[in-house]
């Protein structure tokens, strides 16, 4: 076995194993690359993840698959972005065409709370480790934390995260460099139809725009196979959105849910491989993007606000997590084991998470 083909095989295992533990939305997703990608296997650095990690807030499409998919392309090449990304991908899809299966077969979503208990402090714990490594040597500017304080107040105030990470990008872009013109450079939206594909294109149309969170994903989902073409009811759609949080992976595997109920197991392939599709494309591209923004001063000081905007808003995503866990004994011991595991030992974070649901699982039970 040569060296590039020994790359593919770690990042396919790396990258099959992150699709099995990305519990915790994208806050948990970065924060699980991070700890494995960055922290353990340093197949980049810190601070180019940070730049990676900034760079997928500000383009569409699914950060988690696009932050992935270059760290795998840093690894092992564009065979590697592919490899990456596929399978990624693959373990919440075929979770989720087997919850489609058992929806339809059965008319109601199989239950798994009892395991996912103790996986959300878990997960917390990991996001809360995650945030003090990034933020180390970042916050060198007294105005760096300034705009990133309003951000992580705008964030648990419950103000978009888009148009956080872009008003604090040009606020602090135009600050900073007071006596400089800066250049905006449009995105292009990429808006596709065709009746013989129709549910392909709209999946792919969705991926190619999609900015925000779950219920972003929520509406687009709702207009297009709701209202326009009728092809599911509101609670089908509900149920579908519930999958992708309950599933490992990023949400848009909602899509394999919503695609299997419309055409069977054909139509939740298809739907897949449509709404992640335009996040190949557009990852290929990412590392060009980051050179070029490297080689601006304006565009360099704007990620570099970003950055920091990011790391606030994962901030408030623990804050608002942890908050959550006051409630139930339960919970509370689970996190605060959790927190001191992963910030004093070295544990794999396939374990973490094994542990922490089942030990939800068995603290529920007494």
């Amino acid at each position: 076995m040569n060296t590039q083909q020994r790359n593919l095989y770690q990042i396919g295992i790396t990258s099959l194993k992150l699709g099995c533990i990305g519990f915790g939305g994208i806050a948990g997703m970065v924060s699980l690359i991070e700890s494995e990608l960055v922290s353990k296997k340093q197949w980049i650095t810190r601070e180019h993840y940070l730049d990676v990690v900034g760079a997928a807030n500000i383009i569409p499409g699914p950060n988690s698959v696009e932050i992935v998919m270059h760290c795998a392309k840093e690894k092992g090449g564009r065979a590697g972005l592919i490899v990456g990304g596929i399978l990624y991908i693959l373990p919440a899809m075929l979770v989720c065409l087997f919850y489609a299966y058992l929806y339809t077969k059965f008319g109601h979503l199989p239950t798994v709370e009892p395991f996912l208990y103790g996986i959300r402090p878990a997960t917390t714990a990991i996001i809360v480790a995650a945030v003090l490594r990034l933020s180390k040597g970042l916050f060198k500017q007294i105005e760096f934390i300034v705009i990133s304080l309003l951000v992580l107040i705008g964030a648990l105030c419950g103000l978009n995260e888009v148009a956080l990470l872009f008003g604090a990008g040009i606020a602090g872009t135009l600050y900073l460099n007071r006596n400089k013109l800066m250049s905006v450079f449009p995105l292009t939206l990429l808006f596709i139809d065709n009746s013989s594909a129709k549910l392909f294109f709209l999946f792919f149309k969705i991926g190619a725009i999609l900015y925000g969170s779950g219920y972003v994903l929520f509406a687009y989902m709702d207009d297009a196979l709701v209202q326009h073409n009728h092809w599911l009811t509101k609670q089908q759609l509900t149920d579908a959105i519930s999958v992708g949080q309950i599933t490992p992976g990023p949400i848009l595997s909602s899509a394999t849910f919503a695609g299997y109920l419309v055409g069977g197991i054909w139509g939740g392939i298809l739907s897949t491989i449509a709404i992640f599709l335009p996040s190949f494309f557009i990852s290929l591209f990412l590392y060009r993007l980051l050179n070029f923004i490297n080689q601006h001063i304006l565009l360099r000081s704007f990620l570099n606000i970003v950055n920091a905007a990011s790391i606030a808003l994962i901030a408030a995503v623990a804050i608002q997590m942890v908050s959550q866990f006051f409630k139930e004994w339960q919970s509370d011991v689970i996190l605060i084991l959790s927190l001191l595991v992963v910030l004093f030992t070295r544990i794999n974070t396939v374990w973490l998470i094994i542990l922490g649901s089942c030990a939800g699982y068995f603290l529920l039970m007494l």
